[in-house]
């Protein structure tokens, strides 16, 4: 048996930082959940996933939409009418429906996002392959079933976890839906198992990279939400499998396009180059504590011995403003990520030039 993987970067990038995050993670709640759904998180350990990779992934998306002047002018009108639509739409709805359904409404914009970004790798790896077929919708309706059977069961069942603090998931009054997603899902599954193992026979080739993503995606998000039923173990999860992945591609993505023929006379891609890496993560870290920071002085007031003992109180108009303004960079990023990663019928002209 060959490997015949259309891989974003190369075996070994792929499975230690697209792949192997959420495989690592998934073992170690795996092995440790018990006693990690019993712990308060330490704020080192807040500091980590938080500071260090769930907001700091948001603000990588900027080295590869606004920091890259070639990619800025491309899509200018874009970039500028985004940001301003989120703010402006967030506002409306702190404004009108007040701070429950802003929350909700941004929690389930994120959910979505995480949804779609499993989705859009799994399109990665299987480049080259049919679309359009009977292969093609099982492996469309797989990756979506692995993150979505376990959302309707989070949606059915009592879990002790939250995506956003004072936000909780819709209940669904019935078991009926998560029995029937239930046995789709597992339908579908064994389906993509048959189609790949008679893809294997036929031409002896398997695209490891593909089932590895799925399999990978079905253990995190079944463990996450399913198995465990603490607030550590899915923050553990559900940040570390979808935020240094993203942050890798954006990485590798820009360390490519520097040698492609679009990106040859581009200054701004030269920073992407090895010796570069610490800075490219510092700031990311930098821009992540700039925010909590306003939120903890004007909004939260939980880390005093992260950011200081600072309280700058904030009216309950100006938060109408300030709130949706702290979110605009997360839903900006949400709304971009639809664009600057599409991978449609034809294939992504743009990203299949630099990932191959």
């Amino acid at each position: 048996m060959r490997i015949a993987t259309p891989w974003i970067y190369s075996p070994k990038f792929d499975l230690s930082a697209i792949i192997g995050p959420p495989v690592a993670i998934t073992a170690i709640v795996l092995v440790w959940g018990n006693q990690l759904a019993r712990l308060n998180e330490p704020p080192w350990l807040w500091v980590l996933l938080v500071l260090g990779i769930d907001v700091a992934h948001v603000y990588s998306s900027l080295f590869r939409t606004y920091f890259d002047k070639d990619e800025f002018q491309k899509r200018k009108r874009l970039y500028m009418v985004v940001p301003a639509l989120c703010w402006g739409t967030g506002v409306a709805l702190y404004a009108v429906w007040g701070p429950m359904v802003f929350w909700s409404a941004v929690a389930y914009f994120a959910i979505y996002h995480f949804v779609r970004q499993q989705y859009g790798f799994l399109m990665l790896y299987r480049r080259g392959e049919p679309v359009g077929d009977f292969s093609y919708r099982i492996d469309q309706a797989a990756i979506y079933l692995a993150t979505v059977y376990p959302l309707v069961y989070w949606h059915t069942y009592p879990r002790n976890f939250q995506w956003f603090s004072d936000f909780d998931v819709v209940h669904i009054p019935s078991v009926w839906p998560e029995h029937i997603c239930r046995g789709i899902y597992v339908a579908v599954l064994a389906a993509f198992a048959v189609k790949e193992i008679a893809r294997w026979r036929k031409t002896g080739a398997l695209n490891g990279g593909k089932c590895l993503l799925l399999a990978a995606t079905a253990g995190a998000w079944g463990t996450g939400i399913i198995l465990f039923n603490g607030d550590l173990t899915f923050t553990l999860i559900n940040i570390i499998s979808h935020g240094i992945p993203y942050m890798a591609l954006i990485w590798i993505y820009q360390f490519r396009k520097k040698t492609s023929p679009a990106g040859a006379q581009n200054r701004f891609l030269k920073f992407f180059q090895l010796k570069y890496l610490p800075i490219y993560v510092l700031a990311l870290v930098g821009f992540s504590y700039a925010e909590e920071c306003i939120w903890d002085w004007c909004v939260w007031r939980e880390h005093a011995d992260i950011f200081g003992s600072v309280y700058l109180p904030a009216s309950a108009t100006a938060l109408v403003l300030l709130v949706p303004l702290l979110t605009m960079p997360q839903t900006t990023h949400y709304v971009l990520d639809a664009f600057i990663w599409r991978v449609n019928k034809k294939g992504s002209q743009e990203v299949r030039a630099v990932i191959g």
